[in-house]
């Protein structure tokens, strides 16, 4: 190569995985972001013991293309007049439990000035694509909210296809992601929340809701009285099973809290996320093959009957929760 060439995606890669990390350090607050979470992690970070496995390269530049979307999605409601506020520090405190703070991505609604709202898109330098989206939602929203639309808290998120198809076939947020946003409903005293899901593969976009009131702020206070409890008497939480269970897809799968967590080597002796995955994946694809000849009612092999045994270890009311899929299955035929 000449001394004049140059290469973009080496710079590209290197200023995505510059991400400046927040630090670690003993804190009484819990970010909103943590709601739903592992206990055992945030008690580590509330008392600022450093990480072992912070996040990696490809990791961060994951997190940097969750925001391009979140920018591509805040400046869209800019051009289309109906951004309220965005970023800003959102703080609620039960009496006598953790403080939670987090920023909200967007709040967005109010009666934007269409007109105006429509010659900032025609002059912003939008991609086509983009025009067009920004273009349409506009006059979808004057047609049929003229009189102005309410105020709704947006929480952007991006998935990969396969769950991304999982929270459209439910039709519910992940609970992390809906404790997040009531958050913001119960500090800012407001409706409803709408948990955004971007796809990454295809830019397919789903929108669900979560309000306020509604049973979900029991998990919510719940969770923020379980980690005060941890942190007043100084107790570690328990680790996370190995091993997870979703009733409503009735599959076990290897516990993500336990992939992700940024003390993996230090809580659960693995160098790291694929060294884990590569353990627990074969089981848990051996497990769920024995789960679906029992939601079907299929015959049990003397090795179908040793699975189960190991899985009764982890899951002793195995026998419970296949009752419960079968039933679930039977509804759905």
């Amino acid at each position: 190569m000449s001394k004049t060439s140059w290469s973009f995606y080496q710079v590209w890669n290197e200023s995505l995985e510059n991400r400046e990390e927040r630090e670690i350090k003993p804190r009484s607050n819990m970010w909103a972001s943590e709601l739903g979470k592992s206990y055992v992690d945030r008690y580590l970070k509330m008392t600022g013991v450093a990480p072992t496995n912070p996040p990696n390269p490809r990791s961060l530049r994951k997190f940097e293309a969750g925001n391009i979307w979140e920018w591509i999605v805040g400046l869209v409601l800019r051009r289309a007049g109906i951004l309220l506020e965005s970023q800003g520090w959102v703080s609620f405190k039960y009496p006598g439990l953790l403080e939670v703070t987090g920023k909200l991505d967007y709040l967005a609604g109010g009666k934007p000035d269409w007109e105006k709202a429509q010659a900032e898109i025609s002059s912003e330098h939008f991609p086509e694509f983009l025009g067009r989206a920004a273009q349409a939602i506009v006059k979808h929203f004057q047609s049929k909210y003229p009189s102005g639309m309410r105020e709704v808290v947006l929480e952007i998120k991006t998935a990969a296809a396969f769950m991304f198809d999982l929270r459209e076939k439910f039709g519910a947020a992940e609970t992390s992601h809906a404790l997040q946003a009531f958050h913001y409903l119960k500090a800012k005293d407001l409706p409803e929340a709408h948990v955004v899901y971007i796809c990454k593969d295809d830019a397919r976009m789903l929108e669900l809701g979560v309000f306020n009131p509604s049973p979900i702020e029991d998990i919510y206070r719940q969770d923020i009285e379980k980690m005060t409890n941890y942190l007043e008497a100084k107790e570690q939480p328990p680790l996370e099973p190995l091993i997870d269970y979703d009733p409503d897809t009735t599959r076990f799968m290897a516990n993500w809290k336990v992939g992700y967590s940024p003390y993996l080597t230090k809580l659960y002796g693995f160098k790291n996320q694929m060294e884990f995955e590569d353990k627990y994946k074969p089981v848990v694809m051996q497990w769920n093959r024995v789960v679906n000849r029992v939601v079907k009612g299929e015959r049990m092999t003397t090795h179908n009957l040793g699975v189960i045994a190991d899985i009764k270890k982890t899951y002793p009311d195995f026998d419970q929760m296949m009752a419960r899929a079968r039933a679930t299955n039977e509804e759905e035929k």
